[in-house]
């Protein structure tokens, strides 16, 4: 057995463990004392509101503290720190923060920070211990009352969703929407109680005109097709099962191969999960990995992507991907969009929300697959564009015809539809 999948196990391991404890002593004493904890916020003038914020990438709460900004009872602090899975992010999230004009606290630079900020509440980007330094793991944090809102959409109903500490510990632990809910306490009633649906924060981000991003993609003359290849980074045996998604072993130099050959009529958006990089060193090893990555950067008609990426969608014409957040975020620009399907189990464990968007994908088993459906794309050929319309007015909004952003806010002070 190799070290990572070791390393994997134990941290299966201790997050279970972590999830008993949690259940048995933590859980029932917060419970006691959250409720006169929240009475007395939701009396104060200002609630000071901390994102704790590691990933570019995975930050999905931006449009909520914008939102914050502008909202008279509330305070957001942004306050950024290095993530102990990718430490390399972290200059580039802050390169983007004073970009944006943000303010923000270098966490790391400030001995006792959170004390020393003092929020009501703490937003965490993830809901993993391992991502953060202890002293501002939540753990170590108990006294204060946290609020989760998930960094991709709700797919999945499998234990390990609900037995994370954050699940647990968190007052309000945001849902997208009522037919992921109603999955999620049928197959874990007594886990879900603190379940609100609200919509999140990057539903607001993508239900926005794509007028209002960036266009990242590269300039060409003439007009070509734009299809982002967005892999997984669940590769081969380096994940636990269930959701080893991923296929790019299969298909990374055939992807490539499509490049070159399609140059003329499609112009390429390389963008993997943020972790995928780290999986290949182990794979592959660093200098491969890096080659392939610098492929994707070079060539005439690609590009490399590794941050925020709505611009991107929104000024693509398709996608094919094998991510489970994908399966819903990329129907926000109501494209055609393929699957990488990796086995026919695949559907197994994916929430009502989640199916019927997978069923709204165009599949692919091998490599003809996919060259069809570039074709496809290139003369205009979409069978399901109508049914992605339906699902996109059906599923896609958030509820009370309010932002994902206002429904938390409201969740968070219990007015209107959250009393």
């Amino acid at each position: 057995m190799d070290i990572q999948r070791l390393y994997d196990i134990m941290q299966w391991f201790t997050a279970h463990l972590m999830s008993l404890y949690c259940k048995l002593v933590i859980y029932p004493l917060r419970c006691h004392t959250q409720k006169k904890k929240i009475a007395a916020i939701r009396g104060k003038e200002k609630i000071k509101i901390l994102f704790i914020v590691i990933d570019l990438s995975e930050w999905k709460t931006e449009s909520l503290y914008e939102r914050m900004l502008t909202h008279p009872r509330f305070e957001p602090v942004l306050g950024l720190t290095m993530s102990m899975e990718s430490p390399w992010e972290k200059e580039k999230f802050k390169s983007y923060l004073e970009s944006k004009k943000y303010e923000y606290i270098d966490l790391d630079l400030m001995p006792e920070a959170i004390n020393k900020i003092d929020p009501d509440i703490i937003f965490y980007q993830k809901p993993y211990s391992v991502n953060y330094f202890p002293r501002y793991d939540y753990v170590h944090n108990l006294n204060r009352i946290f609020c989760y809102c998930p960094y991709s959409i709700n797919t999945i109903d499998e234990s390990w969703v609900f037995h994370h500490a954050m699940a647990h510990y968190s007052w309000q632990y945001y849902y997208n929407n009522d037919l992921s809910m109603r999955s999620a306490q049928i197959h874990f009633p007594s886990f879900t109680k603190n379940l609100v649906v609200t919509g999140l924060p990057i539903n607001d981000n993508l239900l926005q005109d794509k007028q209002s991003y960036p266009d990242p993609w590269r300039t060409v003359e003439n007009k070509r097709k734009r299809i982002i290849y967005a892999p997984h980074h669940t590769i081969g045996d380096l994940h636990m099962d269930g959701i080893a998604y991923s296929t790019f072993l299969t298909y990374s130099d055939f992807m490539l191969n499509m490049a070159d050959k399609y140059k003329d009529q499609i112009q390429w958006a390389f963008k993997p999960h943020p972790c995928l990089k780290k999986r290949l060193y182990q794979v592959w090893g660093e200098e491969k990995t890096d080659t392939y990555y610098q492929k994707w950067a070079d060539l005439e008609n690609t590009q490399l992507e590794t941050g925020e990426y709505v611009g991107l969608f929104m000024h693509s014409d398709a996608m094919i991907h094998d991510c489970a957040s994908f399966t819903i975020e990329y129907h926000y620009t109501q494209n055609p969009v393929l699957y990488l399907v990796r086995d026919e189990k695949h559907t197994d464990n994916l929430n009502d929300f989640a199916k019927r968007a997978f069923d709204l994908h165009y599949k692919a088993r091998n490599q003809q697959d996919i060259e069809k459906f570039i074709n496809d794309v290139i003369a205009g050929n979409d069978e399901m564009k109508a049914e992605r319309k339906k699902f996109y007015q059906e599923c896609l909004l958030p509820p009370h015809g309010k932002s994902a952003s206002d429904n938390i806010i409201n969740a968070i002070l219990g007015e209107e539809e959250y009393k």
